[in-house]
């Protein structure tokens, strides 16, 4: 059985493409803060807690946004039948390293809960699901690159199974400035299929290239 790519988005530090089209460009070189902010002001995203996550979080949430935006159809879905499968490479170590900072020294020790809250890797896939009350198979894997390969063999998986309908899949990461988003929705069934493309590792590399 197949499934299919019906919305993607990609975001980096130049530009952010949905479905093979560049949507917005950093014309002003904005660092990734600012970026966000006029992105998340280009797609007119309301939800006042973006502005307490960490940079991890707020890109995939982003990436989330826009492609769950004007999305009718995936509110009348189970929220039992929406998983989100993402990947990263970097894990949470830039908040790590900002937690770090608040407890290394013994005579200035003031640790933070709202940063430690965010050392998990998971938290994103857990903010992307608190704002849209997917309660499906979620998970973080933390891999060296992007893989077409594993991630598509564990979402089709998972589609084939009967265990979700729909999953929100992907990359996500950020270190050091350093960032890119992945994120694809893939679903079991879908009008005008012929117009989609089969989630594939294959599909999935051209799209990324």
């Amino acid at each position: 059985m197949e499934n299919y790519i019906t919305k993607y988005c990609i975001i980096n530090p130049t530009e952010v493409i949905v479905d093979g089209k560049i949507e917005f460009n950093n014309s002003a070189n904005e660092p990734f803060n600012e970026f966000m902010k006029s992105i998340y002001k280009q797609y007119d995203i309301k939800y006042p807690k973006y502005f307490k996550m960490d940079n991890l979080c707020k890109i995939a949430f982003i990436a989330s946004e826009i492609i769950l935006k004007d999305n009718e159809q995936i509110k009348t879905v189970d929220p039992n039948r929406v998983g989100v499968i993402l990947q990263n490479s970097h894990s949470t170590i830039d908040t790590d390293t900002n937690y770090v900072d608040t407890i290394k020294d013994k005579s200035n020790y003031f640790p933070s809960p709202a940063i430690f809250v965010y050392t998990l890797p998971n938290v994103m896939i857990g903010e992307i699901c608190i704002r849209n009350k997917f309660q499906g198979e979620n998970t973080c894997f933390i891999t060296k690159e992007f893989d077409p390969d594993f991630i598509s063999e564990h979402v089709n998986n998972l589609l084939n199974s009967e265990k979700i309908d729909v999953c929100l899949a992907g990359w996500a990461d950020y270190v050091d400035n350093k960032y890119s988003a992945i994120l694809f929705l893939v679903e079991k069934i879908k009008e005008n299929q012929k117009d989609n493309i089969s989630f594939k590792p294959e599909n999935i590399t051209k799209i990324i290239k």
